[in-house]
């Protein structure tokens, strides 16, 4: 009887989805990331690898940054936005036809997200960004196959 008392002594925030990206276990096909002032990079799947551009990634490193993304979770709600820009990230999957993006702002000491066309604002934790920002930073490039010998 008193795990039902405490089951529904809780806020309606309690009970709100805190997690930012929707795409779960789909695989993403793109991710859109710009990380502070820099300009954004587009990294795309093909098949079973990952690039930007003309250059392929290493897998790794690209899974570990797509693990942050999914589990981006808030740690309660804000009333009101706010702050500068800090991180911005785009996912695209389910085949191109489910499109998230999420703008992280800094307001004093406090991270807030907002998922694009959402009213919700979401409070992240430091630590959750910096291992974003980390994550994303450490993406890097494959290395060069080795050559076939003839």
């Amino acid at each position: 009887a008193s795990d039902t008392g405490d089951g529904l002594n809780k806020s309606l925030d309690d009970f709100r989805n805190k997690k930012l990206f929707d795409f779960g276990f789909s695989d993403p096909s793109k991710l859109e990331i710009k990380n502070g002032a820099g300009a954004p990079v587009t990294y795309a799947k093909t098949g079973d690898k990952w690039a930007a551009g003309p250059k392929n990634l290493d897998n790794a490193s690209v899974q570990n940054l797509i693990d942050k993304l999914r589990d981006l979770t808030a740690s309660k709600f804000a009333e009101q936005a706010g702050g500068q820009p800090v991180f911005e990230a785009g996912v695209t999957s389910n085949s191109g036809k489910r499109n998230e993006r999420v703008v992280v702002s800094k307001q004093g000491v406090k991270y807030l997200a907002q998922r694009e066309g959402e009213p919700s604002i979401y409070e992240l934790d430091a630590k959750a960004i910096e291992d974003l920002e980390k994550a994303a930073s450490d993406v890097k490039e494959a290395a060069p196959e080795p050559k076939k010998k003839k």
